[in-house]
């Protein structure tokens, strides 16, 4: 379960940055166009990481929310709860069974990865990854970072008329992380203080500089 929600934190800033809009071509403004209207998307998310032998290793499922331009809280209900929320300042890593938060700041390093890509800004994209469309059917993009040597060499986005339904990330030991989205709605008002979180009294409170 620790190594599903390490990929996770490196994949739910990419859901955090994929409101706003420049001038980008071909490929990329395809995807732009599906996600420039996006201020706020909501729902709930089955996730599996599977080997490169295709076996099941882990999985778990939860709800997320998610607001331009990178704000996020990610709460894994099933089979240990788990709770991860920024608000562009800190990241908050809470888990209930080890009576245990994590903090660190909100750095490029989580503006780079693949959960950018759900609340934020769609030129990030550009900077970062080399986009390319293989179905206009069903509107299927392939991301490669640019930069090599992450924790993920391949993203793949899937929409089904406009709406996200599934993002995949294929990591360097040919592991995929895949997450299927359901009951996802945009465009509703939230708050930025729901983005914030206070520990609960009695918790051990770990700071995280880097």
């Amino acid at each position: 379960m620790r190594k599903l929600f390490t990929i996770f934190t490196t994949s739910i800033v990419l859901a955090a940055n994929l409101f706003a809009v420049s001038a980008i071509a071909d490929d990329t403004q395809d995807l732009a166009n599906l996600l420039k209207d996006y201020k706020t998307a909501q729902g709930n998310f089955e996730q599996t990481l599977v080997d490169a032998k295709g076996e099941l290793i882990q999985e778990s499922s939860g709800i997320f929310t998610v607001k331009s331009p990178g704000y996020f809280r990610w709460e894994t209900q099933q089979p240990f709860p788990q709770l991860l929320v920024s608000n562009l300042s800190k990241v908050w890593l809470y888990d209930p069974d080890l009576e245990q938060v994590t903090i660190r700041p909100y750095t490029q390093s989580i503006e780079q990865s693949p959960a950018l890509l759900l609340s934020g800004n769609v030129g990030k994209i550009t900077e970062n990854y080399d986009v390319q469309q293989l179905s206009t059917e069903n509107s299927r993009f392939t991301l490669i970072p640019k930069q090599p040597g992450g924790t993920f060499t391949q993203l793949e986005l899937i929409f089904v008329d406009e709406v996200l339904t599934s993002m995949l990330i294929r990591d360097s030991l040919e592991q995929t992380t895949t997450f299927t989205f359901g009951n996802f709605e945009i465009n509703q008002p939230i708050v930025d203080k729901f983005f914030q979180f206070e520990p609960p009294e009695g918790v051990d409170i770990l700071i995280n500089e880097s």
